[in-house]
């Protein structure tokens, strides 16, 4: 048996696992909606951006960002809207499937890193 196989020969369960939500999520990403809080979470992530690149306080003063929204970390939506910008995404079907897909697989990341923090 080769090295790296005779590796992973007892972690099957756990590669079949990722292997099987790593399907299923890519099966569903066309069915993913839009919820109600998605474009709120992009657009704090743009007045973030937008602070970050031009150093210009006024785009993101509270006039511009409602009290609700404040909440809304940016430390995953800043990479999700960098990734986006730099595909060129236009459409809102394109950056929304892109960022579920990026989601996800943000979701599997922490799922193999929780299951070798376990073993």
């Amino acid at each position: 048996m080769r090295p790296a196989v005779k590796a992973l020969a007892p972690h099957w369960g756990a590669l079949l696992a990722l292997a099987l939500f790593l399907s299923a999520g890519l099966a569903i990403l066309d069915d993913y909606g839009v919820t109600t809080d998605e474009p709120l979470q992009r657009r704090t992530a743009e007045y973030n951006i937008d602070y970050i690149l031009r150093a210009d306080a006024s785009s993101v003063g509270i006039g511009n960002i409602n009290a609700h929204d404040v909440f809304y970390g940016v430390a995953l939506e800043l990479p999700l809207l960098i990734f986006e910008r730099a595909l060129g995404l236009q459409d809102s079907r394109g950056i929304y499937l892109t960022r579920h897909l990026l989601t996800h697989m943000f979701f599997l990341a922490g799922g193999l890193f929780a299951y070798l923090l376990a073993k």
